[in-house]
């Protein structure tokens, strides 16, 4: 069974599955898809090319599909994704992609705070926790598991790494290396993000590692590319730190810097 506002306006091609919940002043456009058991708000716009998974929970005032803040958008067809298990709370704005063909993804899990913005193809991953008033570029990428303070700006085609915890207003122009916390404008790096791997369930011995890799990274006489071979041939083989070397070879805008 759905639950459907007379009061919405719903395009016919539109695909809602059972148990949806659409309240009042709902708009839905063309070529919308909306999956079971989501449940929409009142006075929240989803425009075409929006694709939404199951058991989501979209709060009023937000805009869905918006089309991309680039002057490169021609007009193409191309989409928004939005995974299962969302909270995107309200006044938040999710921009669809440039180029034909192209998505924004949102993953599943995650607590999207209100008066966000995410912007044209951007890859947000699974269990993230994104705080009121954030505004995300074009083309940025955050991973898993990672925590977004308020009031913070992230440069387009910025990445940040899974496990991460970016501090209240800040502004990063470079990529946060997985399991790292850091603050401020111009955004520093403090160190491994201890408490949150505790609270993940990592353990401390697996944390005392990664805070080895945050000092060879960081403070010692090596250079990136020498603190990475000094890292294989000295610290244990683990998928974390797998994980942050592959992170840091793919950076094309180069990685945050550390505190004085």
């Amino acid at each position: 069974m759905r639950k459907i506002s007379s009061w919405a306006k719903i395009s016919k091609k539109a695909i809602i599955e059972d148990e949806v919940i659409i309240y009042p002043f709902v708009v839905i456009e063309d070529n919308v898809k909306i999956g079971r058991g989501t449940e929409i708000f009142s006075n929240v716009i989803i425009l075409k090319g929006t694709e939404i998974g199951e058991n989501n929970k979209i709060y009023p005032g937000c805009v869905l599909g918006v089309l991309p803040f680039d002057l490169k958008y021609q007009g193409e067809e191309s989409y928004l994704k939005i995974g299962n298990n969302n909270i995107i709370h309200e006044g938040t704005t999710i921009s669809k992609a440039t180029g034909k063909g192209e998505a924004t993804i949102i993953g599943d899990n995650n607590f999207i705070m209100a008066y966000i913005h995410i912007a044209h193809n951007c890859k947000i991953g699974n269990n993230n926790i994104i705080t009121n008033h954030t505004q995300i570029g074009g083309h940025c990428e955050i991973f898993d598991y990672v925590n977004i303070g308020g009031n913070c700006g992230i440069h387009q085609y910025v990445r940040i790494g899974s496990y991460a915890f970016v501090g209240a207003f800040s502004y990063l122009k470079k990529d946060l290396l997985p399991f790292m916390i850091g603050e401020g404008n111009p955004f520093r790096v403090y160190g491994i993000n201890s408490i949150g791997l505790l609270r993940a369930n990592f353990d401390k011995e697996k944390i005392a590692i990664l805070k080895k890799v945050y000092k060879i990274i960081y403070f010692s006489k090596f250079n990136l590319s020498q603190a990475i071979n000094y890292i294989n041939e000295n610290l244990p083989k683990i998928p974390e730190i797998e994980l942050i070397i592959d992170f840091i070879k793919k950076t094309k805008r180069g990685i945050c810097l550390r505190s004085p």
